[in-house]
């Protein structure tokens, strides 16, 4: 039928883009497992989806003033080349506090591997330790350093929206993999925003290049932006998705987050000119 000649074709250049990122990391279709095909699921939604038009995504006033906390505050504690990974640093994090109090924010940061093991990236919740309200936040260092440090970027995302917009999460919310499902939810994508934000400047977007939507029979625009995103990126962390001993399942799961960052950075960039 002619109305579903466009879904086949986008359905079919997603695939074909898919297909060479995933020779660019490595990962064979002959060992694609059951594993790796959920995580594929999630690597084509975001792929394919126009970031710039989500409706979850936080106004323009909303953005800029993250955008203003991120470069003025956040970044006073962090340096120019390693950003995400100084996310954790007592200074910082004393500053937030008593920036956007009256909770303190707290940081556990471990390995964890059983029960649910690596698909738990980090939660948040908000609680009474002793006399005092916390905002307490765990990262499973079990993670690459990149991830632990997006993990934790972008629970205080979720610190800072609570004190801009209000609380209106669950005092314990999990960040969990599915990063399509971030589209749907303000908060996600305000907490999402932060890591885009502090993982790439301004300069370094214009660098690569703007946003650039899949098209049918245009997916090599995208291809190249996200391989030039990752071969700036990745140095500065140490993730080389394409060598090493990590399962194809995790790194198409980290091939997927970094897309999605790029792309939301790019949205940022075009929507409210952060």
């Amino acid at each position: 039928m002619p109305s579903r000649e466009p879904a086949a074709l986008e359905t079919r250049e997603v695939d074909h883009l898919v297909s060479r990122l995933l020779a660019e990391i490595n990962v064979p279709f002959d060992s694609i497992g059951t594993r790796v095909l959920n995580q594929l699921s999630d690597l084509k939604k975001v792929l394919s989806a126009d970031y710039a038009d989500v409706p979850a995504l936080p106004s323009k006033p909303l953005l800029q003033e993250l955008a203003k906390i991120v470069e003025n505050d956040i970044k006073r504690y962090t340096s120019a080349y390693a950003g995400l990974a100084d996310l954790g640093s007592p200074q910082l994090l004393g500053y937030l506090g008593k920036l956007f109090g009256p909770r303190e924010v707290e940081l556990r940061a471990e390995p964890y591997r059983t029960g649910a093991g690596l698909a738990l990236r980090g939660f948040y919740c908000r609680a009474m330790l002793g006399t005092k309200s916390k905002f307490v936040i765990f990262v499973n260092t079990a993670h690459h350093p990149g991830a632990v440090a997006a993990t934790l970027g972008h629970e205080l995302g979720h610190y800072i929206y609570g004190s801009l917009v209000g609380e209106r999460a669950a005092h314990t919310a999990f960040m969990e993999g599915a990063f399509a499902n971030h589209l749907l939810e303000e908060d996600e994508l305000f907490a999402d925003s932060l890591v885009a934000l502090a993982a790439y400047s301004p300069e370094l977007i214009k660098k690569i290049g703007g946003l650039a939507q899949l098209r049918p029979g245009f997916s090599d625009d995208l291809f190249n932006r996200i391989k030039s995103a990752y071969e700036l990126i990745g140095p500065r962390y140490g993730l080389d998705l394409s060598t090493g001993k990590m399962a194809a399942a995790w790194r198409v799961r980290y091939l997927t987050s970094m897309a999605h960052f790029f792309k939301l950075r790019c949205a940022l960039y075009k929507s409210a000119g952060v």
